[in-house]
């Protein structure tokens, strides 16, 4: 069904507490099969491709804990190849919960609107979040979906999905 993620494609910076997930250090339904999807080189930058799909679901984690009482904001670098279709039908959604037991926050991504070849974040603006002073797993799982709507789906481009810590609010 779909490979699992590769610990090596996922770097972290301890003195900036950002994680960046490349394509294959991300857990992607369908990967494995070339008819769904064509992944990358390991240890490439190039994105993984789309190729058709009506169940969209990537999913990842972070491999070091989340400072409590700390914020931090997750995004899924982009595109669009040639040929493109089935994302004007419905929207993608991602999520990002502290914890396997957190409440999860969900930022709403309208895909149709995204420009073929261009590289854009989503969500604008990011999707940000706060680390509870008393939670007991600080562990980040995230994920990008679309597995409401049953449509059939090409062309999306995955190039990387990057957590960061944000900086602290004025007192």
């Amino acid at each position: 069904m779909s490979e699992a993620a590769d610990p090596g494609e996922v770097e972290y910076d301890e003195h900036t507490g950002r994680w960046r997930f490349k394509p294959r250090g991300l857990h992607i339904t369908w990967s494995s099969n070339p008819d769904y999807w064509t992944m990358p080189e390991k240890g490439t930058d190039d994105p993984a491709e789309l190729k058709m799909v009506c169940w969209l679901e990537i999913e990842g984690s972070t491999t070091e804990h989340l400072s409590k009482g700390k914020r931090y904001a997750l995004s899924f670098k982009i595109s669009m190849a040639e040929g493109t279709s089935g994302w004007q039908e419905a929207p993608a959604f991602m999520m990002a919960k502290v914890g396997k037991k957190g409440i999860a926050k969900w930022a709403r991504i309208n895909l149709g609107d995204v420009q073929v070849d261009g590289v854009m974040e989503v969500p604008l603006g990011k999707l940000q979040f706060e680390v509870p002073e008393n939670a007991q797993d600080t562990t980040l799982y995230f994920g990008f979906y679309e597995l409401w709507s049953g449509g059939w789906k090409r062309g999306l481009r995955i190039h990387e999905a990057v957590v960061e810590k944000m900086p602290d609010l004025p007192s």
